[in-house]
């Protein structure tokens, strides 16, 4: 054991002594490794976000007090009835509350239950409300502010919430809430959802291993040179082995402390930053410990069996490696082994994720994705000697950057290797992305109408209709104000029909009717459009009126349909109602429940903000009127969930991104630190430096092009594999392929500009000294 200690610290003392040049290398390899260990943490921290976040959802769900629903109360309670409300396309949601006595549950997040006329708001509404912007949404909310919402009762930094205080709130038995919180409720999330996560965790964490890996190689070619001197002098493979890990243990410890480093000081930094619409607390963003723990094990492990792996052929031929001779070539068998394995896996998935349920392996997805990006830096490496080895001629600055290449091109394919993995992961992340977009979307999202908004109405007297209409007409930019009543009626068992009462005016806006006076009816069938069987509404059949009260659904009285004319479905059924159109006159003896009323307010789109005129205007109406903009276009839970996922999946690949051109920058200016002699005599001889830039350029752009084609190709072929797991067409994303395929070109220009004040260094006339 003595002697495992000592060759380690030999190795360290080596990592340690060489001077200036050993720190500036240390100092290279930390940072690389520091930026991906950085990456880890803040990805290990995504499992806390996601408990921290459902733990505080499910504490600020209300309790309902069954014994309030019963019309028997069980001491003070919180009346609470939920509104929301947009802000130029922003959500802005809350409670308005009322407490029947000092006992009453208070909202978590606030100090005290708000009375009449008091409000508190999250922070970035209060933000929002005191700044330039919020100067339209004011109106909205003319309550006292008496303070902001806490942590615990927000999900993220940026959520727009509040509690308002309402003397007006209803007293039913359905919003009587005795107190907060209850179990935490895991989502089920359809298979291709939870494939397009798994996937999208490994395209985006597993090239930041790679990146690892890859750091720990920096001057690869030196410290070859230097065991090899150690293996000529009378040390055994083992000793040197021992010696190489001493000197990686040491880059991958301090690239640990860096990353650290980095991780706590950008982690007090993150609520200020909403990337893609996600943020996240300071608290939040704490490693999971188990992960930390396989973080620190994980990354000293992979240095040195990167390391130790790398060394091999300094074991067998030390000679070979001192004189700096040509390498052997690369064979190729072992390095399709893993594409070949990686293939087998995900064609055993076929299909298992295409239904309502999960049928397949977790494991052997993933590891099959795995398996299929590792192929990619062990492939790549062979496909740039080979390529390379081929070519002749051309200007004095290619053909310096090919013979570079043609005696070295372990290193090149090394620096874009990481970068091909990306590149690889976003193509099939894309492709898949693009299959099954109509598949998740229920229909294509209809040409929004910005010249039609819809108030609802909710627990409001008969007369609050026309009210709200008056109201309206008043308003700048409104053109016409048509109120309108909904009813629904049961013709038999889960037979539900649906009538909507208005003036001919309101209902001409529903459907082509061709011709209207007070007292008509008219009928859009709804069957065929909606893929049902149910039968026909006939004249003069009887229903049964649906009324809603505190104890629920209802069946309320008798009615009878009256004769009506039916009319074809619109074209856009997006905007308009199906079932009976019935004006006031015919409509004298149908009973209306207040909670559906509405009014349809048609104004001038070109208006600037004309939607926060109108809803400005309903400020009065407080939590008893929403509005429903048609130029703001909803979407369903699935579409939520499908848009959250990607934008965490671009959020991701856009960090991932940034690490590759960080690392890309690391690997690069440690080349050029390694070939200064080299450089030095040539510029010395009288090659311009301009030739030495552009041979740089080219040095890395040629294993840039191969990569790309070897990502393309293995991208390509991953996303044809997991489109057949969930057995959707199969659809490449040609221009998301050329989007990443151009960004990554854009990445390694970018870097080769950012290396050449180190290249102008190193060949200068101290470059051409000799310690």
């Amino acid at each position: 054991m003595r002697l495992w200690f000592a060759d380690l610290a030999l190795g360290v003392r080596l990592a340690l002594g060489g001077g200036r040049t050993s720190w500036v290398r240390l100092a290279l390899t930390g940072a690389g490794i520091g930026l991906g260990v950085a990456v880890l943490l803040a990805a290990s921290s995504v499992t806390t976000v996601l408990t921290e976040r459902a733990e505080r959802q499910s504490a600020a769900g209300p309790v309902v007090d069954e014994n309030a629903s019963r019309g028997q109360a069980s001491g003070d309670v919180l009346h609470m009835t939920f509104w929301n409300t947009d802000y130029r396309g922003v959500a802005i949601t809350g409670n308005f509350v009322r407490g029947t006595g000092p006992g009453a549950p208070v909202p978590p997040g606030v100090s005290r239950v708000p009375g009449d006329g008091e409000i508190f708001v999250s922070p970035a509404l209060a933000e929002l409300l005191a700044g330039p912007d919020g100067e339209l949404l004011r109106a909205r909310f003319p309550q006292q502010v008496v303070g902001t919402i806490a942590q615990g009762g927000l999900i993220a930094p940026h959520d727009l919430k509040f509690y308002a205080g309402d003397a007006s709130v209803g007293h039913d038995g359905e919003n009587a809430i005795i107190g907060f919180g209850g179990e935490v409720t895991d989502r089920e999330l359809e298979p291709v959802l939870i494939l397009l996560i798994m996937v999208g965790s490994v395209a985006l964490l597993f090239p930041v291993l790679v990146f690892v890996g890859i750091t720990t190689r920096l001057a690869g070619a030196e410290r070859d040179r230097r065991l090899a001197a150690l293996r000529l002098v009378g040390a055994g493979s083992q000793r040197v082995r021992r010696i190489a890990a001493g000197e990686a243990l040491l880059g991958a410890f301090v690239g640990l402390a860096v990353g650290a480093a980095l991780f706590s000081t950008a982690r007090q930094f993150v609520e200020e930053i909403q990337l893609l619409g996600i943020s996240v607390f300071v608290d939040d963003l704490t490693p999971w410990p188990p992960l930390a723990v396989l973080i620190a094990v994980l990354v000293p492990v992979m240095a040195v069996l990167t390391s130790v792996i790398a060394m091999r052929r300094t074991v067998v031929e030390p000679l070979g490696v001192v004189r700096r001779t040509k390498p052997v070539r690369r064979v190729l068998w072992w390095r399709v082994v893993p594409i070949a394995l990686g293939v087998a896996a995900l064609l055993t998935q076929a299909g298992a994720f295409g239904g309502e349920v999960v049928q397949g392996s977790d494991v052997l997805v993933i590891g099959g994705v795995i398996l299929l990006l590792l192929g990619i830096p062990v492939l790549l490496p062979w496909v740039v000697e080979r390529a390379v080895g081929r070519l002749r001629g051309g200007a004095p600055s290619w053909q310096l950057a090919i013979r570079r290449l043609q005696l070295e091109s372990g290193t090149a394919a090394r620096v874009v290797g990481g970068v091909a993995v990306v590149l690889a992961g976003g193509i099939a992340l894309q492709s898949v992305l693009a299959s099954t977009q109509t598949r998740i979307v229920d229909r294509p999202t209809p040409e929004a109408d910005k010249g039609r908004i819809v108030v609802s109405l909710q627990d409001s007297p008969p007369d609050a209709t026309d009210r709200t209409a008056d109201l309206l007409a008043r308003s700048a930019g409104v053109q016409r104000a048509l109120p309108m009543r909904t009813v629904t009626f049961q013709t038999g068992p889960n037979e539900f029909h649906m009538a909507t009462v208005g003036s001919c005016e309101a209902l001409r806006t529903q459907a082509a009717l061709p011709g209207c006076r007070d007292g008509d009816t008219f009928y859009v069938d709804p069957g065929s459009s909606r893929g049902s069987d149910r039968p026909k509404l006939e004249p003069g059949q009887e229903v049964s009126v649906l009324l809603y009260s505190d104890s629920g659904e209802q069946e309320g009285p008798k009615w009878t349909v009256p004769a009506f004319t039916e009319v074809a479905r619109p074209d856009d059924t997006s905007m308009y109602r199906y079932g009976l159109l019935v004006t006031p006159a015919a409509a004298r003896d149908l009973p209306v429940d207040p909670d559906n009323a509405s009014v349809l307010v048609q104004v001038d789109p070109d208006r600037p903000d004309i939607a926060e005129h109108v809803r400005n205007a309903l400020a009065p109406m407080t939590w008893r009127a929403y509005t429903s903009y048609f130029g703001e276009v909803d979407v369903t839970e699935r579409v939520k969930e499908f848009e959250s996922i990607r934008q965490a999946l671009l959020a991701g690949s856009l960090v991932t991104l940034l690490l590759a051109g960080a690392s890309l920058l690391v690997l690069a200016l440690e080349q050029v630190r390694e070939r200064r002699r080299p450089l030095a005599v040539l510029a010395a001889s009288g090659v311009p430096r301009g030739a030495l830039s552009r041979s740089l350029l080219w040095q890395n752009a040629v294993p840039l092009l191969l990569a790309l084609v070897v990502a393309v190709g293995v991208g390509g072929g991953l996303a044809v594999l997991l489109l057949r797991i969930i057995s959707a067409p199969i659809v490449l994303d040609w221009a998301g392929i050329g989007l990443l395929s151009g960004a990554s070109a854009l990445l390694v220009v970018i870097v080769t500009l950012l290396s050449l004040p180190s290249l102008r260094r190193a060949t200068g006339a101290l470059g051409l000294r000799s310690e």
